[in-house]
């Protein structure tokens, strides 16, 4: 009878020992799961910083395209480059508000090009430019139109665009766009 309860000694001794490695694995599980967790947290913030940055690429470039929009709309327009001003002359919109030293205030657009969210500012303008009067016009014209070059003559003009939604985190950009007006040569 002896040696039984040695052998039932034995195994409850042996019993007992994996007891205790079902604590070390508690704790390098949780360990485990500590490491997991802080790698989703950095996946998480990685993913919202490139959504930030996406957006904000989006943005940056819906504002150069209103910008484009405007100085083209701008450029189409013969009344907004006046050639009886002097070289330094500028012509504003009416709410121009980052433009110091209009001279006047009648560029008109369509309503649709000049629509913008609240939090924006839109300031758009044309400056004389120089030369006062160019010799010869920079732009090349077709060969059956060239005989009558020499009737003509170009005023110089900028057209400038600001879009500046940077307070409602909306892009910024700003556009000058050079146009060269084909006028009677005063020589004639």
């Amino acid at each position: 009878m002896r040696i039984e309860r040695k052998q039932m000694i034995r195994l409850s001794t042996t019993s007992s020992a994996p007891s205790r490695s079902k604590g070390a694995v508690l704790i390098i599980s949780l360990v485990f799961l500590l490491l997991l967790a802080m790698v989703a947290t950095t996946v998480m913030q990685t993913s919202i910083s490139e959504t930030q940055m996406a957006g904000n690429s989006q943005f940056r470039e819906e504002a150069f395209q209103r910008v484009q929009a405007i100085a083209m709309a701008i450029a189409n327009d013969r009344d907004n480059f006046p050639t009886t001003g002097d070289v330094g002359y500028v012509l504003c919109n009416t709410v121009a508000t980052g433009v110091a030293g209009c001279d006047e205030t009648s560029i008109t657009l369509d309503n649709d090009i000049v629509t913008y969210p609240t939090g924006v500012t839109l300031d758009y303008w044309v400056t004389r430019e120089g030369p006062e009067i160019l010799d010869s016009p920079p732009f090349r014209e077709s060969e059956s139109s060239t005989s009558s070059v020499t009737s003509y003559d170009a005023a110089v003009f900028e057209a400038h665009a600001s879009y500046d939604g940077g307070a409602a985190r909306l892009g910024r950009a700003e556009v000058a766009q050079g146009v060269a007006i084909k006028i009677v040569s005063s020589a004639q």
